[in-house]
């Protein structure tokens, strides 16, 4: 008899399991609801792990500043406004020191070496306390920041002056080294900005540049490695340590290595994508440095990455490993 309770009440309790309803986690996205980031790496994720979550968990997307901006969307995930989140590094850089390391200039080959190089970094710990009050889902990193800008550039004398966006220290220190002068501003803020004349070039990636409409505002478009901007998509720790088993256990087999290699492809991808497009549309010019002109650059900014290795906390130790990263994963490559 007392056999047969036991049984009756496992089957009850797998049947009220299977009856309970998914766990509503909010994901925020400040970013447009199209292009690059959202079309490439937030929908497919998210359709992801609805899909493979069986019916524990249901993530609902807000796209825009509907529920963050990338100022506030750490701090609304940190306070349990958002269980998930994209956003920038740019906005909250001073409590990523370490994670800057990304934005040094002439350091990041490409988005797929830079994304897997700083989640290794990551999981072997020299990243760790940066993190640790959320859950990493991916940290990804741009390709290379361009200028585009509303005059041509070819040269360095062409910075002398010119306000250039900024998202990140580094990248406003090498303005500076360059002769430019660096405005911080959102991302958001980037086209009135250069529809107004209050800045003349955009220092940003090319998967920004569509999503952000900045073509209809600028016509020259310079490819130089002046840093790379990083993401990420994380989670609030309690979200996910409040999940069913599946749900958790959904997630931990999406992210790794591999899924680190595919979002800096996918960033890689579009950044080929966008710049090609515009190559080829009247009234658009793409260009890259000629060599010379290039090594000059290289040479002005050196000290910002010699000033970063040595005010950073082990600065000079993070450096070093990026670096190591990067060379072991352009000899596997």
């Amino acid at each position: 008899m007392i056999a047969r309770t036991a049984i009756a009440l496992c089957v009850a309790l797998a049947g009220a399991d299977a009856l309970a309803e998914p766990v509503t986690l909010k994901f925020a996205h400040p970013g447009p609801p199209h292009g690059t980031v959202s079309d490439g790496i937030i929908y497919p994720l998210v359709e992801r792990l609805n899909r493979l979550g069986e019916g524990t968990i249901d993530i609902k997307l807000f796209t825009g500043p509907s529920l963050a901006n990338y100022g506030n969307v750490y701090d609304r995930l940190i306070n349990g406004v958002a269980d998930m989140a994209f956003g920038l590094l740019g906005p909250i850089s001073s409590q990523f020191p370490k994670s800057t390391v990304t934005a040094l200039p002439f350091e990041t080959p490409s988005g797929e070496v830079g994304s897997l190089a700083i989640w290794r970094m990551l999981k072997a710990g020299i990243l760790a306390d940066e993190w640790a009050r959320v859950k990493p889902l991916g940290l990804m990193v741009f390709p290379n920041v361009g200028l585009h800008s509303r005059k041509p550039i070819s040269k360095l004398a062409d910075l002398r002056g010119t306000k250039m966006s900024a998202q990140t220290r580094p990248t406003a220190e090498s303005i500076e080294r360059l002769g430019g002068v660096p405005i911080t501003m959102p991302v958001s803020e980037l086209y009135q900005s250069l529809q107004r004349g209050m800045i003349e070039v955009a220092t940003i990636g090319w998967p920004a540049t569509s999503a952000y409409k900045l073509p209809e505002v600028t016509s020259y478009h310079v490819q130089v490695p002046l840093g790379s901007e990083m993401t990420y998509v994380i989670m609030n720790q309690n979200s996910y340590d409040k999940l069913p088993d599946k749900g958790r256990a959904v997630i931990d087999e999406t992210i790794g290595e591999d899924y680190a290699r595919t979002l800096g492809l996918v960033l890689d991808q579009g950044d080929d994508r966008e710049s090609a497009k515009f190559a080829a549309q009247r009234g658009q010019s793409v260009t890259v440095l000629a060599a010379a002109e290039a090594a000059l650059w290289k040479t002005r900014v050196a000290s910002v990455t010699e000033a970063w290795a040595k005010s950073t906390p082990d600065g000079a130790k993070v450096l070093a490993a990026y670096r190591a990263e990067i060379a072991k994963i352009g000899s596997k490559k």
